[in-house]
């Protein structure tokens, strides 16, 4: 029978919280709106993140028939730099920044169309910058315009000109903002783009931000000139930094971290550039590991299932294809009270909420259909749709979105923000040759590491002794990758862990005893 929680252990949820837990080998950051998983975000020590990185590059071969370069910037794979990421700005920015206007952009006269061998040479260097991550067979995406982040503002150092966040929509703000940027001075050297959290900030603070990013791309500027290519000039935060830069503001009622060394870090982050929020970051030093007080392992495994419950008793049927994203909603086992035309109105209605979630949760881009049960009245269809469309304002990747057909059908296309949970945390299953996903053997060894620290916490013996039956694969991953959580689970609770490895056992199951 499983211990009661006790009322130190219990979490009350309040407004949004962005919780953090680092392990020896990932990290891993939730956000929450009231207790309900918004946003997740997973980086590993194995898996190095490269977007938003700039780099001094070589070109190693030029492809007139795609209009494409291949540009060596030092990794695995070589940076594939298309002809439209040479010359078009504004896509670039706003792939990279798809929630903040774009500067202007000079646009080409009709008929103008040049081609990449005119502009690129082969053993050429250029600086460039990743905007998409490699995925499988393809290298990283590249671009020649480089943007620098900051807090409240974006440097654009090949753009003289200022852009302004479309959601600072108070004209008198905005005509305040420019005119401190104009004042400043520095349009004549750069351009930047103006953040949503700029909104009443002082020009004390767009300034001194604007100088740091100034003198920050000073320094990647000379680093070019030093070095070779192909090298590194700047590498961009980890995902830790990068959700505080991005997205820790004065809504966030609480950000936790179970690291005292991360604590530390997000403190000087914070006391150079965002001191008034310092308050609000708490360590985490209780027994229970933080995830699992606020009951969060499970839902994280729920990101990347294909069925996703509603409420009433319907559920969403999630299929996912390099192309095109399906999302069916099923009535299920709810019924209704009143007619078929009810049931459908209220499932959907249910689907309109939960899909948003999804989208930003599983991170899923491209083109996306959506299949909402059908619904006869106009005036429902209307009310379903414009749910749909109000929930995807929280989301801040590019969204183009048609109205709900007769049939209840929504064409969507939305654009990537980062590598999906599915494609860091999955390979491709064995046991089916290819057409479905499992967990990588890394993930499950760090889940069994979990798992023995939850049975354990719950213990009431002395003296612990754990055994774990597993795959042979998993166990080889424990005891090489994963030994050192091993090691401190068993100082943590001064107890005796045996693993047996067992071939019959598909590589997702673990069997824990407690002797």
């Amino acid at each position: 029978m499983p211990r009661k929680r006790t009322k130190k252990e219990r979490h009350v949820a309040t407004g949004r919280e962005i919780l953090i837990n680092v392990g020896p080998v990932e990290t891993r950051v939730a956000v929450l709106d009231n207790g309900v998983l918004a946003d997740f975000y997973l980086e590993r020590e194995s898996l190095e993140h490269y977007a938003g990185s700039i780099y001094k590059g070589r070109v190693t071969s030029i492809l007139p028939g795609i209009e494409a370069a291949f540009v060596d910037i030092g990794l695995e794979k070589n940076g594939f730099l298309h002809v439209s990421d040479v010359l078009d700005k504004s896509s670039i920015l706003r792939e990279m920044l798809p929630d903040e206007d774009e500067p202007a952009v000079r646009t080409r006269r009709k008929g103008e169309s040049p081609k990449i061998k005119d502009i690129l040479k082969v053993g050429e260097e250029r600086m460039v910058q990743v905007v998409k991550e490699a995925i499988g067979t393809k290298g990283s995406r590249v671009t020649t315009y480089i943007s620098i982040p900051g807090r409240y503002l974006v440097l654009t150092p090949y753009d003289r000109s200022i852009g302004i966040s479309r959601r600072i929509t108070d004209r008198a703000e905005r005509k305040r903002i420019r005119d401190i940027l104009t004042k400043i001075g520095f349009v004549d050297e750069v351009g930047c783009i103006v953040r949503t959290v700029a909104e009443k900030r002082t020009e004390e603070e767009l300034r001194g931000e604007l100088k740091y990013l100034m003198n920050l791309w000073d320094r990647i500027k000379a680093r070019a000139e030093k070095q070779t290519a192909p090298v590194t000039v700047y590498e961009e935060y980890g995902v830790v930094l990068r959700m505080i830069r991005d997205n820790f503001t004065e809504d966030v009622t609480q950000l936790v971290v179970d690291s005292k060394e991360e604590y530390d870090r997000i403190a000087r982050f914070l006391k150079a550039f965002m001191p008034s929020l310092k308050k609000k970051v708490k360590l985490y030093t209780g027994q229970m590991p933080l995830f699992q007080k606020y009951q969060l392992e499970k839902k994280i495994d729920e990101i990347v299932e294909r069925k996703v419950g509603l409420k009433s008793g319907g559920y969403l049927v999630i299929e996912q294809t390099e192309g095109v994203v399906v999302i069916d909603v099923n009535s299920g086992s709810y019924v209704g009270k009143k007619s078929l035309e009810e049931t459908a109105y209220k499932t959907n209605t249910e689907a309109a909420e939960e899909i948003p979630r999804q989208l930003m949760l599983r991170d899923m881009g491209g083109i996306i259909i959506i299949d909402f049960i059908d619904m006869d009245e106009k005036e429902h269809r209307e009310k379903v749709f414009h749910l749909l469309q109000q929930k995807l304002r929280d989301d801040k990747a590019r969204i183009s979105l048609r109205a709900i057909s007769q049939f209840g059908i929504v064409e969507m296309t939305r654009q990537r923000m980062r590598k999906s949970l599915e494609r860091t945390s999955h390979v491709e299953c064995p046991y089916c040759a290819g057409k479905g996903m499992i967990k990588s053997v890394q993930t499950i060894a760090i889940e069994v590491v979990r798992k023995i620290d939850r049975v354990l916490v719950r213990s009431r013996k002395r003296r612990k002794h754990i055994s774990v039956n597993l795959h042979p694969d998993v166990n080889a991953a424990l005891v090489s990758d994963q030994a050192r959580m091993l090691r401190d689970i068993q100082r943590k609770y001064r107890c005796k862990i045996e693993l047996k490895e067992d071939k019959l056992l598909h590589v997702e199951d673990i069997i824990i005893e407690e002797h």
